[in-house]
């Protein structure tokens, strides 16, 4: 019975941190968003009212950080802004509360229940992964050609 509790605390566990690291790059990505966003509002108006010229160094500066920070903008819009990483912290803190919930209905059955979690947290996660860029272009490799 120590080993079926041992292995229910580990998968806790896991779930736990899984979603609260989730949460934190929610935040990153969120506030790296906020701050692109702003930075693309700012430098043209600072530019186009004449704060500054493109002609020196600083308008050349801003120029330059307007670019960057444009493209990296539209290359990660979609984990920047991504409502989907609110839904995947929430399917976890569920998916968590349900195996503590039914951890402490089984009593002698945690086993059944420790499967049934187990492989449901490994498809979420599983399914999570394939959302990446690395996974998003290896499964565009993987496809047939149309």
């Amino acid at each position: 019975m120590a080993d079926v509790q041992a292995l229910v605390a580990e998968l806790d566990q896991r779930m736990l941190r899984d979603y609260r690291r989730m949460t934190v790059w929610r935040q990153v990505h969120r506030t790296t968003g906020m701050l692109y966003t702003v930075v693309l509002i700012l430098v043209p108006a600072v530019l186009a009212v004449g704060f500054t010229t493109s002609e020196t160094v600083l308008g050349k500066t801003l120029l330059l950080l307007a670019a960057v920070v444009g493209g990296l903008n539209v290359t990660f819009k979609p984990y920047l802004h991504s409502q989907k990483r609110r839904r995947d912290v929430n399917t976890m803190r569920r998916l968590r509360d349900e195996f503590r919930g039914e951890v402490a209905k089984a009593g002698d059955n945690a086993v059944e229940v420790y499967d049934k979690y187990s492989k449901a947290y490994s498809t979420v996660f599983e399914a999570r992964g394939g959302d990446l860029v690395d996974g998003a272009l290896s499964a565009d490799e993987a496809a047939p050609p149309k």
